[in-house]
């Protein structure tokens, strides 16, 4: 459904206490991740090395696909994760304002809508222009759709986009007009 999850890896050592703290965070946000010790195994010090110009041994350092983080710092890590996976955010629903809302480091992704008869016309998805190109806004539509099945309702695709994403699979046929 979701495009596949970039892997996240981390080089490291297993005494260095960066690298445990990096361990706690992938743990405490249910992130998984390929831990890389540099010391025991040399192949992994090799990866390591090829991803630096000056060929050192930089650690710890954190890839998230083709992203490289060089001892990043909370904020950063975070900001990071939630731009290169928004699958793991979660989606809110604004009733009040008749959205659905993505989250993404301030920025907000939403599919608007109208409620007419108990069904939701989904009007409109807008994804901030600076996050576009990122399959963003498929994972926003995606999570609306859940979201609004499990909340009870159907919808009518209105927006050309959100048109495209729900016929790409069957499992919304049913519920997505």
């Amino acid at each position: 459904m979701y495009m596949p999850l970039p892997i996240i890896k981390l080089y490291g050592t297993k005494h260095c206490h960066k690298t445990v703290y990096y361990k706690e965070f992938f743990k405490n946000n249910d992130l998984t991740y390929e831990f890389l010790d540099v010391k025991e195994h040399e192949a992994h010090a090799e990866e390591l090395r090829s991803l630096y110009e000056n060929k050192k041994l930089n650690f710890p350092t954190i890839t998230i696909g083709n992203k490289k983080l060089r001892n990043p710092s909370d904020r950063d890590l975070q900001k990071w994760i939630q731009l290169l996976i928004p699958e793991i955010l979660e989606i809110k629903h604004d009733k009040k304002q008749q959205q659905f809302i993505l989250n993404i480091n301030d920025e907000v992704a939403k599919v608007t809508y109208e409620l007419k008869d108990n069904k939701m016309r989904l009007v409109y998805s807008e994804v901030p222009h600076n996050l576009r190109g990122r399959g963003i806004g498929k994972v926003l539509v995606q999570k609306t759709f859940e979201k609004l099945t499990a909340e009870g309702y159907k919808a009518v695709a209105i927006c050309s986009f959100i048109k495209r994403v729900a016929l790409e699979s069957d499992e919304w046929k049913d519920i997505i007009e």
